[in-house]
């Protein structure tokens, strides 16, 4: 992993890679069977909802999914300024390899003049965007929305959507990501926009070029889709 984590070039994770037999040693069969169980996907942080959309989207299941995503980690992006996957094999960031918040001199700024506009909440998303005062311009949602897609809890999404829509700013723009190879299934939810119903695919205006060129760029690379959306109503 060292070697990985010191590589200079993706050509040169990618000869590591094969030089070591890091696919024959990282997917033996204890290992895939393994990874085909839901209690050791919910201890990863992936509940059954999100496994559901990706068994259902992609060839291969969850299993295939993960290979694909880990050893495109290790072959096609760079590693060694990739603080997420250095802190998940390592345990620990460096001083060249950290979150921008960490350097000092962001870190400073950070405690001096960001903390002021910057608030915490403990709440649900639904509650935040109901309760605020005021119009909100932007949106990042991650991948909350994979645990709503079923019933009963799809009421909850179509409540939050309805929410967003009422709070938002004129073209507020709207980021999520999901484990499904379609983010876009909010398109379908039902919301009332001044007494008319509207599916909420009707009031976005994806700029898919954009997210899909930095979904490829993504370094965690463990999603199915990213989206970027303006809200237009």
């Amino acid at each position: 992993m060292n070697a990985l984590l010191a590589a200079d070039s993706v050509e040169q994770l990618q000869d590591i890679f094969q030089q070591y037999k890091m696919s024959e040693r990282l997917w033996r069969p204890m290992i895939r069977w393994v990874m085909r169980r839901d209690m050791t996907l919910a201890m990863l942080g992936v509940p059954r909802s999100q496994r559901r959309h990706i068994d259902d989207s992609y060839p291969g299941g969850i299993l295939q999914f993960v290979i694909d995503r880990v050893e495109a980690v290790f072959t096609r992006l760079p590693l060694k300024d990739n603080y997420f996957w250095r802190v998940y094999l390592s345990g620990e960031y460096t001083p060249d390899c950290c979150p921008e918040y960490l350097r000092p001199e962001n870190f400073h700024e950070l405690r001096t003049s960001v903390q002021e506009r910057v608030t915490t909440h403990t709440s649900s998303v639904l509650a935040f965007v109901e309760q605020h005062p005021g119009e909100i311009t932007r949106f990042i949602l991650l991948d909350h929305m994979d645990w709503l897609t079923r019933e009963p809890s799809k009421k909850i999404l179509t409540a939050e959507w309805q929410a967003i829509v009422t709070k938002s700013a004129p073209n507020a723009r709207i980021l999520w990501r999901s484990a499904d190879l379609n983010g876009e299934f909010v398109n379908s939810l039902q919301v009332q926009v001044n007494g008319a119903q509207k599916s909420v695919g009707d009031l976005l205006s994806y700029n898919r070029p954009l997210a899909e060129d930095l979904h490829r760029q993504d370094r965690v690379h463990t999603y199915g889709s990213f989206c970027i959306a303006d809200l237009q109503r």
